[in-house]
């Protein structure tokens, strides 16, 4: 019962959501929840054809939970590193599990998939629109989720929060442009 209170709460009474969270720390719901989210990621990427370097099975499956388990792990670490070097204070475990449940808007996912495909068959962006809003949405509990815990506002969470992908991103573009002047100094040289 405690589980469906937590489940019904986190949608429903976010206050009341957010001191069952802080008073119990449910880490196997917070788990569960990313679990769950990744599951229904996974098929529905999937059913949308998406699935571009991994065949559809379970041990496919199985690593693309993993990866999801780890992301969660980084993710509330980095966060609360971020919130906590700047003064706000609240608690890794339940910041954990909120992440985690946030992840439960990824169930959303299959049914906005089919419903795409049957309305606007063989045309991607429905498709895209459909990611694009789960994506979002999921986001938005996740820094929802950051208000709740750190009592921080709503802009400050989204900047934390997009701060772990801007960093990502602009790894990314370094190592792309190294690679591309690695490759432009090699073929001036020949």
């Amino acid at each position: 019962m405690d589980v469906l209170e937590i489940l019904y709460d986190y949608f429903e009474d976010r206050a009341h959501a957010a001191a069952l969270i802080r008073q119990r720390r449910p880490f196997a719901l917070g788990l569960l929840g990313v679990l769950g989210g990744g599951a229904s990621l996974f098929v529905a990427q999937a059913l949308a054809g998406r699935l571009l370097l991994l065949p559809f099975s379970v041990p496919s499956l199985a690593l693309v939970l993993l990866w999801e388990v780890s992301a969660l792990f980084a993710l509330t670490a980095i966060l609360h590193l971020i919130l906590e070097m700047t003064g706000a204070r609240g608690d890794a475990g339940a910041l954990f599990v909120h992440l985690g449940l946030s992840q439960l808007a990824w169930l959303a996912a299959v049914p906005s998939v089919l419903i795409a495909q049957a309305l606007f068959p063989g045309s991607p962006w429905p498709l895209r629109l459909a990611f694009l809003a789960v994506g979002l949405w999921s986001l938005a509990l996740k820094a929802r989720g950051m208000r709740d815990e750190y009592g921080v506002g709503e802009g400050r969470a989204w900047l934390t929060l997009s701060l772990p992908y801007v960093a990502l991103a602009a790894l990314a573009a370094l190592s792309t442009t190294l690679a591309i002047v690695s490759l432009v100094f090699k073929a001036l040289a020949s």
